[in-house]
Protein backbone atom coordinates (compact mmCIF):
# COMPACT_ATOMS: atom_id res chain seq x y z
CA UNK A 1 0.00 0.00 0.00
CA UNK A 2 1.52 3.55 -1.02
CA UNK A 3 2.06 5.87 1.73
CA UNK A 4 -0.51 8.15 0.92
CA UNK A 5 -3.16 6.22 0.91
CA UNK A 6 -5.98 6.90 2.50
CA UNK A 7 -6.38 4.60 5.72
CA UNK A 8 -9.26 3.76 7.83
CA UNK A 9 -6.70 4.16 10.70
CA UNK A 10 -5.44 7.16 9.63
CA UNK A 11 -5.92 10.14 11.73
CA UNK A 12 -7.10 12.51 9.20
CA UNK A 13 -9.83 10.05 8.33
CA UNK A 14 -10.74 9.15 12.56
CA UNK A 15 -11.21 12.99 12.84
CA UNK A 16 -13.64 13.29 9.81
CA UNK A 17 -14.97 10.16 11.23
CA UNK A 18 -18.16 9.12 8.27
CA UNK A 19 -18.27 12.72 6.76
CA UNK A 20 -15.43 11.85 3.82
CA UNK A 21 -16.57 11.09 0.23
CA UNK A 22 -18.62 7.97 -0.21
CA UNK A 23 -18.53 7.79 -3.90
CA UNK A 24 -17.89 4.83 -6.52
CA UNK A 25 -15.12 6.34 -9.65
CA UNK A 26 -14.83 4.42 -12.94
CA UNK A 27 -11.91 2.93 -13.40
CA UNK A 28 -9.75 3.45 -16.77
CA UNK A 29 -11.57 1.98 -19.78
CA UNK A 30 -14.44 0.29 -17.12
CA UNK A 31 -17.35 3.13 -16.69
CA UNK A 32 -19.31 2.64 -14.21
CA UNK A 33 -22.11 0.14 -13.80
CA UNK A 34 -26.29 1.17 -13.93
CA UNK A 35 -26.33 0.11 -10.39
CA UNK A 36 -22.90 1.76 -9.61
CA UNK A 37 -24.08 5.17 -10.83
CA UNK A 38 -27.45 4.62 -9.28
CA UNK A 39 -25.28 3.48 -6.00
CA UNK A 40 -23.45 7.44 -6.04
CA UNK A 41 -27.12 9.26 -6.88
CA UNK A 42 -28.67 7.35 -3.66
CA UNK A 43 -25.60 8.04 -1.48
CA UNK A 44 -25.52 12.16 -2.88
CA UNK A 45 -29.03 12.58 -2.10
CA UNK A 46 -28.71 10.95 1.24
CA UNK A 47 -25.67 13.40 1.87
CA UNK A 48 -28.00 16.59 1.22
CA UNK A 49 -31.28 15.74 2.83
CA UNK A 50 -28.58 14.97 5.89
CA UNK A 51 -27.54 18.33 5.70
CA UNK A 52 -30.63 20.02 4.64
CA UNK A 53 -32.22 18.17 8.00
CA UNK A 54 -28.97 19.43 10.30
CA UNK A 55 -29.37 22.92 8.86
CA UNK A 56 -33.33 23.45 9.03
CA UNK A 57 -32.69 21.84 12.50
CA UNK A 58 -29.86 24.22 13.80
CA UNK A 59 -32.25 27.40 12.01
CA UNK A 60 -35.29 26.22 13.74
CA UNK A 61 -33.67 26.28 16.96
CA UNK A 62 -31.88 29.09 16.92
CA UNK A 63 -35.49 30.62 15.76
CA UNK A 64 -36.76 29.17 18.88
CA UNK A 65 -33.94 30.02 21.08
CA UNK A 66 -34.83 33.94 19.92
CA UNK A 67 -38.53 33.17 21.09
CA UNK A 68 -38.12 32.25 23.87
CA UNK A 69 -35.58 35.06 24.78
CA UNK A 70 -37.29 38.49 23.02
CA UNK A 71 -40.88 37.18 21.57
CA UNK A 72 -41.96 35.16 24.72
CA UNK A 73 -42.13 38.29 27.18
CA UNK A 74 -43.67 40.62 24.87
CA UNK A 75 -46.67 38.26 24.51
CA UNK A 76 -46.39 37.56 28.34
CA UNK A 77 -46.88 41.52 28.50
CA UNK A 78 -49.42 41.93 25.94
CA UNK A 79 -51.72 39.48 27.34
CA UNK A 80 -51.61 41.45 30.79
CA UNK A 81 -52.44 44.46 28.78
CA UNK A 82 -55.19 42.64 27.15
CA UNK A 83 -56.67 41.93 30.36
CA UNK A 84 -56.23 45.03 31.77
CA UNK A 85 -58.10 46.48 28.97
CA UNK A 86 -61.04 44.31 28.73
CA UNK A 87 -62.06 45.24 32.53
CA UNK A 88 -61.80 48.98 31.48
CA UNK A 89 -64.14 48.74 28.51
CA UNK A 90 -66.65 45.73 29.80
CA UNK A 91 -68.20 48.63 32.39
CA UNK A 92 -68.74 51.14 28.99
CA UNK A 93 -71.44 48.64 27.78
CA UNK A 94 -73.63 49.44 30.33
CA UNK A 95 -72.79 53.28 30.45
CA UNK A 96 -75.55 55.54 29.36
CA UNK A 97 -73.19 57.77 27.34
CA UNK A 98 -73.18 55.30 24.24
CA UNK A 99 -77.07 55.20 23.69
CA UNK A 100 -76.87 54.14 20.17
CA UNK A 101 -77.93 50.58 19.57
CA UNK A 102 -74.36 50.53 16.75
CA UNK A 103 -71.94 51.84 19.53
CA UNK A 104 -72.78 49.19 21.85
CA UNK A 105 -72.86 45.78 19.08
CA UNK A 106 -69.52 47.58 17.73
CA UNK A 107 -68.29 47.54 21.37
CA UNK A 108 -69.48 44.01 22.11
CA UNK A 109 -67.41 42.78 18.63
CA UNK A 110 -64.55 44.73 19.87
CA UNK A 111 -64.36 43.11 23.21
CA UNK A 112 -64.92 40.10 21.94
CA UNK A 113 -61.98 40.10 19.49
CA UNK A 114 -59.85 40.67 22.29
CA UNK A 115 -61.19 38.09 24.28
CA UNK A 116 -60.95 35.16 21.70
CA UNK A 117 -57.08 36.64 21.40
CA UNK A 118 -56.61 36.52 24.84
CA UNK A 119 -58.13 32.38 25.12
CA UNK A 120 -55.54 32.35 21.66
CA UNK A 121 -52.83 33.20 23.24
CA UNK A 122 -53.45 31.42 27.13
CA UNK A 123 -55.67 28.22 25.78
CA UNK A 124 -58.43 28.81 27.83
CA UNK A 125 -60.29 31.71 29.88
CA UNK A 126 -59.23 31.13 33.89
CA UNK A 127 -60.49 34.73 34.97
CA UNK A 128 -63.96 34.62 36.55
CA UNK A 129 -64.78 38.30 35.88
CA UNK A 130 -63.69 37.86 32.12
CA UNK A 131 -65.64 34.72 31.43
CA UNK A 132 -68.69 36.60 32.73
CA UNK A 133 -67.56 39.22 29.61
CA UNK A 134 -66.95 36.64 27.81
CA UNK A 135 -71.02 35.36 28.19
CA UNK A 136 -72.30 38.71 27.77
CA UNK A 137 -70.88 39.85 24.23
CA UNK A 138 -70.99 36.14 23.11
CA UNK A 139 -74.26 35.12 24.47
CA UNK A 140 -73.17 31.59 25.47
CA UNK A 141 -71.30 30.66 28.84
CA UNK A 142 -67.46 30.15 28.24
CA UNK A 143 -67.14 26.39 29.27
CA UNK A 144 -70.03 25.34 26.77
CA UNK A 145 -68.60 27.48 24.05
CA UNK A 146 -64.95 25.65 24.57
CA UNK A 147 -66.88 22.18 24.69
CA UNK A 148 -68.96 23.28 21.75
CA UNK A 149 -65.68 23.77 20.26
CA UNK A 150 -64.00 20.56 21.03
CA UNK A 151 -67.06 18.54 20.02
CA UNK A 152 -67.16 20.17 16.62
CA UNK A 153 -63.07 18.86 16.27
CA UNK A 154 -63.88 15.67 17.69
CA UNK A 155 -66.50 15.04 15.07
CA UNK A 156 -64.16 15.91 12.30
CA UNK A 157 -61.64 13.59 13.56
CA UNK A 158 -63.81 10.39 13.84
CA UNK A 159 -65.21 11.60 10.17
CA UNK A 160 -61.24 11.98 9.33
CA UNK A 161 -60.99 8.23 9.95
CA UNK A 162 -64.03 7.10 8.70
CA UNK A 163 -62.78 7.75 5.47
CA UNK A 164 -60.22 4.82 5.79
CA UNK A 165 -62.54 2.64 7.42
CA UNK A 166 -61.51 3.20 11.02
CA UNK A 167 -64.48 3.69 13.48
CA UNK A 168 -62.94 5.48 16.23
CA UNK A 169 -65.26 6.28 19.11
CA UNK A 170 -63.23 9.49 20.75
CA UNK A 171 -66.48 10.50 22.96
CA UNK A 172 -64.42 9.48 26.04
CA UNK A 173 -61.69 11.89 25.30
CA UNK A 174 -62.47 15.48 27.58
CA UNK A 175 -61.42 19.02 27.04
CA UNK A 176 -59.28 19.21 29.86
CA UNK A 177 -57.78 15.34 29.08
CA UNK A 178 -54.21 14.53 30.93
CA UNK A 179 -51.43 14.21 27.94
CA UNK A 180 -51.23 10.46 29.78
CA UNK A 181 -54.76 10.40 29.01
CA UNK A 182 -54.31 11.28 24.95
CA UNK A 183 -51.46 9.20 24.72
CA UNK A 184 -53.00 6.47 25.81
CA UNK A 185 -55.89 6.84 23.54
CA UNK A 186 -53.33 7.76 20.46
CA UNK A 187 -51.68 4.34 21.40
CA UNK A 188 -55.08 2.65 20.93
CA UNK A 189 -55.64 3.89 17.96
CA UNK A 190 -52.36 3.36 16.07
CA UNK A 191 -53.12 -0.25 17.72
CA UNK A 192 -55.73 -0.40 16.06
CA UNK A 193 -55.11 0.97 13.03
CA UNK A 194 -52.03 -1.53 12.73
CA UNK A 195 -54.32 -4.86 13.60
CA UNK A 196 -56.51 -3.45 10.53
CA UNK A 197 -53.44 -3.03 8.24
CA UNK A 198 -52.41 -6.41 9.24
CA UNK A 199 -56.05 -7.83 8.25
CA UNK A 200 -56.18 -6.21 5.49
CA UNK A 201 -52.56 -7.67 4.29
CA UNK A 202 -53.44 -11.13 5.43
CA UNK A 203 -56.92 -11.17 3.38
CA UNK A 204 -55.02 -10.15 -0.04
CA UNK A 205 -52.08 -12.65 1.22
CA UNK A 206 -55.28 -15.41 0.70
CA UNK A 207 -55.92 -14.70 -2.57
CA UNK A 208 -54.45 -16.99 -5.25
CA UNK A 209 -51.63 -15.51 -6.98
CA UNK A 210 -50.66 -14.92 -10.28
CA UNK A 211 -46.86 -16.42 -11.21
CA UNK A 212 -45.96 -12.65 -11.57
CA UNK A 213 -46.69 -11.94 -7.88
CA UNK A 214 -45.51 -14.78 -6.48
CA UNK A 215 -41.92 -14.27 -8.24
CA UNK A 216 -41.95 -10.80 -7.17
CA UNK A 217 -42.43 -11.69 -3.62
CA UNK A 218 -39.78 -13.99 -3.77
CA UNK A 219 -37.16 -11.44 -5.65
CA UNK A 220 -38.81 -9.47 -2.32
CA UNK A 221 -37.97 -11.75 0.17
CA UNK A 222 -34.63 -12.61 -1.52
CA UNK A 223 -33.48 -8.88 -1.24
CA UNK A 224 -34.03 -8.34 2.12
CA UNK A 225 -32.47 -11.57 3.68
CA UNK A 226 -29.35 -10.20 1.60
CA UNK A 227 -29.71 -6.97 3.06
CA UNK A 228 -29.77 -8.04 6.66
CA UNK A 229 -26.82 -10.94 5.33
CA UNK A 230 -25.08 -7.68 3.94
CA UNK A 231 -25.59 -5.68 6.69
CA UNK A 232 -24.25 -7.69 9.09
CA UNK A 233 -21.28 -9.09 7.11
CA UNK A 234 -20.39 -5.64 6.92
CA UNK A 235 -20.29 -5.33 10.27
CA UNK A 236 -18.55 -8.39 11.16
CA UNK A 237 -15.95 -7.91 8.45
CA UNK A 238 -15.28 -4.42 9.76
CA UNK A 239 -15.65 -5.52 12.96
CA UNK A 240 -12.68 -7.28 12.78
CA UNK A 241 -10.37 -4.65 11.10
CA UNK A 242 -11.24 -1.93 13.57
CA UNK A 243 -11.69 -4.11 16.63
CA UNK A 244 -9.22 -2.06 19.08
CA UNK A 245 -7.88 -4.88 21.71
CA UNK A 246 -4.85 -6.24 19.05
CA UNK A 247 -3.33 -3.07 18.37
CA UNK A 248 -0.37 -2.69 20.48
CA UNK A 249 0.05 1.39 19.22
CA UNK A 250 -1.85 3.54 21.71
CA UNK A 251 -2.73 6.34 18.72
CA UNK A 252 -4.03 3.97 16.89
CA UNK A 253 -5.94 2.10 19.45
CA UNK A 254 -7.55 5.50 20.61
CA UNK A 255 -8.63 5.77 16.59
CA UNK A 256 -9.95 2.80 16.37
CA UNK A 257 -11.98 2.87 19.64
CA UNK A 258 -13.97 5.90 17.96
CA UNK A 259 -14.06 4.22 14.65
CA UNK A 260 -15.32 1.04 16.46
CA UNK A 261 -18.01 3.22 18.06
CA UNK A 262 -19.27 4.61 14.98
CA UNK A 263 -19.47 1.10 13.61
CA UNK A 264 -21.47 -0.08 16.24
CA UNK A 265 -23.84 2.33 16.06
CA UNK A 266 -24.25 2.41 12.03
CA UNK A 267 -25.12 -1.40 12.65
CA UNK A 268 -27.57 -1.21 15.77
CA UNK A 269 -29.13 2.06 13.72
CA UNK A 270 -29.48 -0.10 10.54
CA UNK A 271 -27.66 3.09 8.99
CA UNK A 272 -26.30 1.39 5.52
CA UNK A 273 -25.16 4.71 4.95
CA UNK A 274 -22.94 5.14 7.41
CA UNK A 275 -21.50 1.57 7.08
CA UNK A 276 -20.89 1.85 3.33
CA UNK A 277 -18.91 4.69 4.43
CA UNK A 278 -17.01 2.44 6.68
CA UNK A 279 -16.79 -0.61 4.02
CA UNK A 280 -15.86 1.97 1.15
CA UNK A 281 -13.15 3.40 3.00
CA UNK A 282 -11.89 -0.50 3.90
CA UNK A 283 -12.19 -1.70 0.41
CA UNK A 284 -9.91 1.24 -0.58
CA UNK A 285 -7.41 0.47 1.58
CA UNK A 286 -7.60 -3.05 0.48
CA UNK A 287 -6.32 -1.81 -2.74
CA UNK A 288 -8.96 0.13 -3.75
CA UNK A 289 -11.27 -2.82 -4.36
CA UNK A 290 -14.35 -1.65 -5.59
CA UNK A 291 -15.23 -4.80 -7.94
CA UNK A 292 -16.18 -6.43 -4.56
CA UNK A 293 -19.36 -4.36 -4.63
CA UNK A 294 -20.85 -6.45 -7.25
CA UNK A 295 -24.13 -5.42 -9.29
CA UNK A 296 -25.98 -8.10 -7.48
CA UNK A 297 -24.61 -6.48 -3.95
CA UNK A 298 -25.11 -3.05 -5.25
CA UNK A 299 -28.56 -3.62 -6.29
CA UNK A 300 -29.71 -4.27 -2.14
CA UNK A 301 -28.01 -1.53 -1.11
CA UNK A 302 -29.25 0.82 -3.32
CA UNK A 303 -32.78 -0.32 -2.38
CA UNK A 304 -31.85 0.23 1.39
CA UNK A 305 -30.31 3.21 0.61
CA UNK A 306 -33.70 4.46 -1.11
CA UNK A 307 -35.39 3.71 1.76
CA UNK A 308 -33.20 5.52 3.68
CA UNK A 309 -33.82 8.77 1.36
CA UNK A 310 -37.32 8.64 1.77
CA UNK A 311 -37.12 8.39 5.74
CA UNK A 312 -34.83 11.78 5.55
CA UNK A 313 -37.00 12.91 2.88
CA UNK A 314 -40.28 12.47 5.77
CA UNK A 315 -38.41 13.66 8.31
CA UNK A 316 -37.31 16.88 6.20
CA UNK A 317 -40.84 17.57 5.41
CA UNK A 318 -42.16 16.91 8.69
CA UNK A 319 -39.48 18.90 10.48
CA UNK A 320 -41.78 22.21 11.03
CA UNK A 321 -45.27 20.61 11.81
CA UNK A 322 -42.86 19.16 14.97
CA UNK A 323 -44.34 20.35 18.84
CA UNK A 324 -41.77 21.91 19.73
CA UNK A 325 -41.66 24.25 16.89
CA UNK A 326 -45.06 25.60 17.55
CA UNK A 327 -44.49 28.74 19.03
CA UNK A 328 -42.61 30.16 16.63
CA UNK A 329 -44.83 28.77 13.53
CA UNK A 330 -48.14 30.32 12.08
CA UNK A 331 -50.34 28.62 9.55
CA UNK A 332 -50.94 29.99 5.98
CA UNK A 333 -52.86 29.59 3.42
CA UNK A 334 -55.73 27.78 2.63
CA UNK A 335 -54.06 23.97 3.53
CA UNK A 336 -52.35 25.85 6.81
CA UNK A 337 -49.31 25.14 5.71
CA UNK A 338 -46.74 26.08 9.02
CA UNK A 339 -44.50 28.77 8.30
CA UNK A 340 -41.39 30.18 10.61
CA UNK A 341 -41.96 33.41 11.90
CA UNK A 342 -39.96 35.93 11.51
CA UNK A 343 -38.61 37.22 14.65
CA UNK A 344 -37.16 40.72 14.49
CA UNK A 345 -40.58 41.24 12.32
CA UNK A 346 -42.31 39.48 15.45
CA UNK A 347 -40.91 41.49 18.13
CA UNK A 348 -41.63 44.75 16.21
CA UNK A 349 -45.22 43.83 15.69
CA UNK A 350 -45.50 43.16 19.05
CA UNK A 351 -43.71 46.52 20.05
CA UNK A 352 -46.49 48.19 18.44
CA UNK A 353 -49.18 46.60 19.97
CA UNK A 354 -47.97 46.82 23.39
CA UNK A 355 -47.22 50.60 22.95
CA UNK A 356 -51.00 51.45 21.26
CA UNK A 357 -52.37 49.24 23.93
CA UNK A 358 -50.49 51.33 26.75
CA UNK A 359 -51.48 54.49 25.15
CA UNK A 360 -55.06 53.58 25.02
CA UNK A 361 -55.32 52.37 28.83
CA UNK A 362 -53.43 55.55 30.01
CA UNK A 363 -56.20 57.24 27.91
CA UNK A 364 -59.20 55.31 29.22
CA UNK A 365 -58.36 56.23 33.02
CA UNK A 366 -58.37 60.27 32.28
CA UNK A 367 -61.37 61.77 31.71
CA UNK A 368 -60.47 61.61 28.22
CA UNK A 369 -61.75 57.86 28.41
CA UNK A 370 -65.00 58.34 26.52
CA UNK A 371 -63.20 59.58 23.26
CA UNK A 372 -61.06 56.72 23.89
CA UNK A 373 -63.98 54.44 23.48
CA UNK A 374 -65.82 55.93 20.68
CA UNK A 375 -62.78 55.86 19.09
CA UNK A 376 -61.86 52.40 19.31
CA UNK A 377 -65.37 51.52 18.44
CA UNK A 378 -64.79 54.26 14.76
CA UNK A 379 -61.58 51.96 14.63
CA UNK A 380 -63.44 48.53 15.00
CA UNK A 381 -66.31 49.17 12.80
CA UNK A 382 -63.56 49.98 9.92
CA UNK A 383 -61.80 46.71 10.08
CA UNK A 384 -65.06 45.13 10.12
CA UNK A 385 -66.31 46.53 7.24
CA UNK A 386 -62.99 45.89 5.23
CA UNK A 387 -63.22 42.48 5.98
CA UNK A 388 -66.59 42.10 4.66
Amino acid sequence: MADNQTSLFDADTADRGMTGELVLRAQPNRPLTKAQRTFNRLVGKIETLRKKLAGDTRRLDAALAYDAQHLHPRRVRLTALRKDLLRALGPFLDDPRLPRKRERKALEGLIADHLDALVQAEGSLADSDLRALFERVHRISFDRAEREGFEAVRSMMEEAFGEFGLDVDLSDIEPNASEETLAAKAAEMADRLQRQFEEEAGARSDRPQSKRQSAKELRLKQAEEMRKKSLTTIYRQLAKALHPDLEPDPERRERKVALMQELTTAYHDNDLHSLLRLELAWLQREEGDIERLTDEKLAVYNQVLKEQADELQWELDELPYHPRYQPIMVETGPLGIPMQTDGPTEAWRLDRMIVSLEAGLARLRTDEALAEVRGAIQAFRAVSQGRS
